[in-house]
């Protein structure tokens, strides 16, 4: 929070809480260190309908209203509108109209940030993504703002792995409700399962992805237009 400066004095965040483990850890986290922080900030749960959660969303409802938050729920007709006529697509669709909701719900509200659930896991499989099947090397940024401008969008829990918020949740007693699209197998699933073997076979390997992404060295790179990395001097060609 402190490093990339995800909050200011007065912020009313809109707190993206998709029904997942990650989104309720989140919101329950902020509420929590909203006990300690050196300035006020206030919270308010948005989640969006798209037709896919597994259960009734308003399930969430009890655990929401027992951390004192206020809960709006939005619907996305875009993705409404392609579940009933029964059109086939992808979580890349899907991701963008809950994104698209999620700014135009936080906007509506008067909220100044856009705080999201992605985990250093998230981050992860976000940059091996991109280099794949992209040509590019990039992942979710801790902070970025919203092509219009306005809006702050935040993810306090990118040094945060999968693992530390299933404990987190079940220590807490969160009970999430599960979207459909998590059952798809697809690219996401294969690079998690990657991922996952290797950390089974090297342990260090999220924690090194994780690093990376604060460790760019342009020198190493194709791109003409980052500016060069000195070299130190003992840094040889054969680096």
């Amino acid at each position: 929070m402190g490093q990339f400066q995800m909050l200011q004095p007065g912020d009313r965040v809109a707190v993206g809480v998709s029904g997942g483990k990650d989104s309720l850890c989140l919101l329950h986290a902020l509420v929590v260190y909203r006990r300690r922080a050196p300035f006020p900030y206030d919270l308010v749960a948005v989640t969006i309908e798209q037709g896919k959660f597994k259960a009734p969303i308003r399930g969430l409802e009890a655990q929401i209203r027992a951390l004192g938050v206020e809960w709006v729920v939005r619907e996305d007709p875009a993705t409404l509108d392609l579940v009933a006529g029964g059109v086939l697509h992808g979580c890349d669709v899907c991701s963008r109209h809950r994104r698209s909701a999620l700014y135009r719900a936080a906007s509506a509200l008067g909220c100044t940030a856009l705080a999201l659930g992605h985990t250093a896991d998230d981050c992860a499989e976000a940059l091996l993504r991109n280099i794949l099947f992209n040509g590019r090397i990039a992942s979710l940024p801790p902070v970025a703002r919203s092509r219009k401008g306005g809006m702050r969008l935040i993810r306090p829990l990118v040094y945060a792995g999968e693992a530390l918020t299933q404990s987190y949740a079940r220590a807490c007693g969160l009970t999430p409700v599960g979207c459909v699209c998590g059952d798809k197998d697809g690219v996401r699933r294969e690079i998690r399962r990657f991922l996952s073997a290797m950390a089974a076979r090297h342990p260090g390997v999220q924690e090194s992805l994780t690093a990376a992404l604060g460790n760019v060295n342009p020198r190493a790179l194709f791109d003409g237009r980052l500016p060069p990395t000195p070299p130190s001097p003992e840094t040889t060609d054969s680096d």
